[in-house]
């Protein structure tokens, strides 16, 4: 007759019985070294904690106005921009922005500040009368008398520019 074997329980702990003190610690020695090894790989092939780690994004305020933002993601080219608000609508903000792929000196930043200012002031301003204004209506939320700086932004099937 045969043997039925023990069942799987008994079989780990008959196995834990023949165990020695130089095994246990081998076994403790490998498991310290396992699970450090396979969160690492679990981190690596996680898409969200790589662009955490790996991306910058940092606000420089100037004094002209302007912000001046720095950003790199994913471990590629570092990116700088110069921007300025020109529209908002409750927690909706519109900006108009410089790239540059190196960091600004100080007159450039002044420079592209002040650039920035008219683009977004011709693109606010339909008062002109012309027939040149870039928009046909103005940016959302704006007041009637056109005193602030917030408003709608056209759609794009109802921008137009006069050329």
């Amino acid at each position: 007759m045969t043997e039925e074997p023990p069942p799987r329980g008994l079989a780990w702990v008959n196995a834990a019985k023949g165990l020695t003190i130089g095994n246990v610690l081998v076994l403790g020695a490998l498991m310290l070294i396992a699970v450090p090894v396979y969160v690492i790989y679990r981190a690596l092939g996680d898409d969200a904690l790589l662009d955490r780690l790996m991306s910058t994004y940092e606000v420089i305020d100037s004094k002209q106005g302007c912000s001046v933002r720095h950003v790199q993601e994913r471990g590629g080219p570092e990116m700088w921009g110069v921007s300025s608000g020109f529209a908002f609508q409750g927690r909706d903000r519109w900006y108009v922005n410089v790239l540059l792929d190196r960091d600004p000196t100080e007159e450039e930043i002044a420079t592209y500040c002040e650039s920035l200012k008219l683009i977004a002031d011709r693109m606010l301003s339909n008062e002109s009368g012309t027939g040149d204004e870039i928009y046909e209506r103005p940016v959302p939320g704006v007041d009637p008398d056109r005193s602030g700086h917030a408003g709608d932004l056209p759609a794009d099937s109802e921008t137009e520019t006069k050329e």
